[in-house]
């Protein structure tokens, strides 16, 4: 199987490559770079089959590798489509890194992947959901650690960011191929099942129990997050101290980029379906991680259904705001507080934001108004027509 234009693919937050081809009186063409489509695949770690009593392949790609002489660096870069959507691993050194650190680094994605999927059965996720209601399950120390950081999300925003809002997901069904306007009824009865203060966890057996039948966990507002602050663990393990991981949209940047002291990260247009860019932050060794009204959703009757569901109403959200993105020191952070702040709305969710420390966020309109938090006041830019930078009054 070949896919070609995988970066390219819906992602969230853009990165800017500036100074990246050879203006240093060389010729463009003596730069070097080695492209590949997608074609390899790795087997499964030995972590995820002794977890799963299962093998599989990981759609991946080859290195690409480019020589940058503005920024005298080699950027060695591989793709994959793991945890649902599409991954670019990008690490700058003195020369290609080699294909053993992104073997690395891959499998602990998979790993993670077939830990916390509820799409794959036999994934210690799903075990505690099957035995809602019936007992306790033994979990590993990092999913029980991503599930204390859920839980205190959810105590702090008093329910709006709810790990156990799966039976609501399920219900609509957004992004999958049964996504549906449930009824009245079928969304008043479901809401009985959501309750984060349900969900019993014990430090000493490292245990997660749902208390009633029908409760079900869903860590898609929270995993990738955890994920990619483990991926820079492990790059920073290796020696490694500058890079881009992308998940999906879920941005985290590595150090700084070679000979400057920021990244130029840009924040999509959330309504152009090409992904063009609105914005421009300067970020270094910074999460950003952004929700939005255009990421999943379905229309009926001329009304859009996102993904971004209010645990009081039942329904998706609607507060006039089409994205807000998180810039946070850990990505886990970035991708609780985007879905909580989403729902908090303009006012709250800039006050509640400015009450944090070390996290900011950017706010989009519908009528294409962009609020900063007090700290990126110097690190946003606007780039062409079509937005309006204000302030809150």
């Amino acid at each position: 199987m070949k896919i070609k234009g995988i970066i390219g693919l819906a992602a969230l937050v853009l990165i800017l490559f500036t100074g990246c081809s050879a203006n240093d009186g060389t010729s463009s063409t003596e730069s070097t770079e080695r492209e590949t489509d997608i074609t390899t695949s790795v087997e499964s770690t030995e972590e995820t089959q002794a977890a799963t009593g299962t093998t599989h392949e990981i759609l991946r790609s080859e290195s690409k590798v480019r020589k940058d002489t503005t920024i005298n660096s080699t950027i060695t870069s591989q793709e994959s489509y793991q945890i649902g959507t599409y991954i670019t691993l990008s690490i700058y050194a003195d020369a290609e890194v080699p294909g053993e650190v992104f073997d690395d680094l891959f499998n602990l994605i998979d790993y993670y992947e077939y830990m916390t999927s509820k799409n794959i059965v036999e994934t210690e996720l799903n075990e505690i959901n099957r035995n809602a209601g019936i007992a306790p399950v033994n979990v590993s120390d990092e999913l029980f650690d991503m599930i204390r950081i859920g839980l205190e999300y959810s105590k702090v925003s008093n329910g709006l960011f709810d790990l156990s809002i799966g039976p609501l997901v399920d219900l609509w069904g957004i992004g999958s191929d049964h996504a549906k306007l449930p009824t009245e009824t079928e969304i008043t009865n479901i809401l009985k099942s959501v309750d984060y203060t349900k969900i019993v966890v014990d430090d000493s057996t490292k245990s997660v129990y749902l208390s009633e039948k029908g409760m079900a966990l869903d860590l898609g507002a929270i995993a990738k997050g955890y994920i990619a602050d483990r991926l820079k663990d492990m790059i920073l393990e290796k020696g490694y101290e500058s890079a881009i991981i992308n998940l999906g949209g879920n941005v985290l940047t590595v150090g700084g980029k070679p000979n400057s002291d920021h990244w130029n990260i840009g924040v999509r247009d959330p309504e152009s379906d090409a992904g063009s860019t609105m914005g421009v932050l300067k970020l270094k060794d910074n999460s950003i991680v952004s929700s939005g009204t255009y990421e999943r959703f379905f229309i009926q009757d001329n009304v859009r259904y996102h993904h971004i569901l209010n645990t009081e109403t039942g329904y998706p959200e609607q507060n006039k705001m089409l994205s807000v993105s998180i810039i946070s020191d850990r990505s886990v952070d970035g991708d609780a507080l985007s879905t909580t702040v989403f729902l908090l709305g303009l006012e709250k969710g800039y006050a509640y934001v400015e009450t944090l420390e070390n996290i900011d966020a950017v706010f989009i309109m519908e009528d294409h108004s962009v609020y900063v938090t007090s700290g990126l006041k110097d690190k946003f830019s606007l780039m062409g027509d079509g937005y309006e930078l204000k302030e809150l009054k």
